[in-house]
């Protein structure tokens, strides 16, 4: 019985279009805490679904964030692998093989990065120029639906979901979904705002 009321339980929990009025008080209360956020730094868990496979792909790491754009995103299980954004570049370790792209020369990886550093803390809900936004409630739980506005962004992304917590109005974890089906959940955990992060945390030795 109580498995049954579980699994009723979770059934309920369907997400629901959120009104007008609704969705206007939820982005002005995401902006409003995202605003208040000059550094980010946490843990996360990365569980990737192909299409084609029954397995998925699990790996984890950490991440460092800065208000001016600068980002550390470093798988450290179960290969290591370190993706940096600093001054309109970015630096991508993979083993012992580096790589630097300039994002003024490559507007799809630009448009890339820029969804990565907004996403992590919702400041992409209003005024965006590559999604429409639709916000969804379920439970206690804003769930905001990016969908992409431009032919690059629609080859990569289906929709992307922000999951914010209601109670502190900041991103709790971020699905992709691909136009192959695929799909991609990142959750976040132990998350610090305003803790000071060193500069060489933001370039690769």
């Amino acid at each position: 019985m109580l498995l049954c009321l579980a699994v009723a339980g979770a059934a309920a929990q369907t997400e629901k279009k959120a009104t007008a009025a609704e969705s206007e008080a939820m982005i002005a209360a995401v902006n409003q805490a995202a605003a208040g956020i000059q550094t980010l730094q946490g843990q996360f868990t990365q569980v990737k679904t192909l299409s084609f496979l029954n397995d998925k792909m699990t790996s984890s790491g950490v991440l460092y964030l800065t208000d001016s754009g600068q980002l550390r995103w470093e798988f450290t299980d179960p290969i290591p692998y370190i993706f940096i954004i600093n001054d309109g570049k970015v630096a991508i370790r993979s083993g012992q093989k580096t790589q630097n792209i300039d994002l003024k020369s490559n507007r799809l990886f630009e448009g890339i990065a820029r969804i990565m550093v907004n996403s992590m803390t919702g400041k992409c809900l209003e005024r965006n120029a590559d999604f429409d936004v639709q916000m969804y409630t379920r439970g206690t739980e804003w769930i905001a639906w990016l969908i992409p506005r431009k032919g690059q962004m629609k080859k990569m992304f289906q929709t992307v979901k922000l999951h914010f917590s209601s109670t502190h109005n900041m991103v709790t974890a971020v699905e992709m979904l691909e136009p192959t089906g695929d799909n991609t959940l990142i959750q976040l955990t132990h998350v610090k705002t305003n803790q000071p992060i060193d500069a060489s945390i933001f370039t690769l030795p």
